[in-house]
C-alpha cells in the first residue's frame, strides 16, 4: 500500500466506540446550510481497488471546495461552492475546471502541465449518507460518504483529514482563492 493510501486509511478508520471522531465546526453565527461532517478531505482510493483512476473531494468549512479526478495520464480539478439545502442532500455549484497532465513524482494530485482554466456554471444535487463502509472483503470499515449518484465518477469516498486548507487544492496557484 502506498504512503498516501496508508495515511488515508489511518485517518478514516472508524473509532471502536462508535463515535464519529473529531469534527471541524464553524461558529453557529457563520454557518449557512453546511453539514460539518462533510468538511475535510475524501478519497475514492480505498474503494477503487484494481481501478486505474481515482477521485478526491475537498470541502472547506466556508462552503468552498474542489474535486479531482486522476489517472496516470490525466488530472482534472473542478472548483465549486457547496451547501446542503436539506439533510442528506449536497448541492455543488461548479465554478472552474482545469485539466492537464499529472506530476508523476508528487504524493498528492498535482499538475505537471495544464490547459487554461474554463469558467463553468452548473448546479447539481446529490443525495448522500455518511457511515462506516467496508472498501473490500476482509478490510476494516472506514468512515465514508456514499452518494446515490456518482460525484466525480465515484459513489464512495473514504474520510481523510478533517482540517484542510485552500492551499491543498491542486489549482490554488493558478486560481487563488479570493
Amino acid at each position: 500500500m502506498n504512503d498516501k493510501l496508508s495515511r488515508l486509511v489511518q485517518a478514516s478508520r472508524c473509532p471502536v466506540d462508535g463515535s464519529r471522531g473529531a469534527r471541524t465546526r464553524m461558529p453557529d453565527d457563520l454557518r449557512m446550510d453546511l453539514d460539518d461532517m462533510l468538511v475535510g478531505h475524501w478519497s475514492s482510493l480505498p474503494f477503487s481497488y484494481g481501478v486505474m483512476e481515482a477521485s478526491e473531494l475537498g470541502f472547506l468549512a466556508d462552503g468552498r471546495g474542489w474535486s479531482s479526478w486522476f489517472n496516470v495520464g490525466g488530472l482534472c480539478v473542478t472548483r465549486f461552492t457547496w451547501r446542503c439545502p436539506e439533510p442528506g442532500v449536497l448541492e455543488l455549484r461548479t465554478r472552474w475546471m482545469v485539466q492537464g497532465t499529472p506530476d508523476q513524482e508528487a504524493d498528492a494530485p498535482m499538475f505537471a502541465s495544464m490547459e487554461p482554466a474554463l469558467r463553468l456554471e452548473e448546479v447539481t444535487r446529490h443525495e448522500y449518507t455518511i457511515a462506516p463502509a467496508v472498501p473490500m472483503p476482509g478490510a476494516e470499515a472506514l468512515m465514508a460518504v456514499t452518494f446515490k449518484e456518482p460525484v466525480e465518477f465515484c459513489h464512495e469516498f473514504a474520510r481523510g483529514e478533517t482540517r484542510i486548507r485552500p492551499e491543498e487544492d491542486p489549482t490554488h496557484q493558478v486560481l487563488p482563492y479570493q
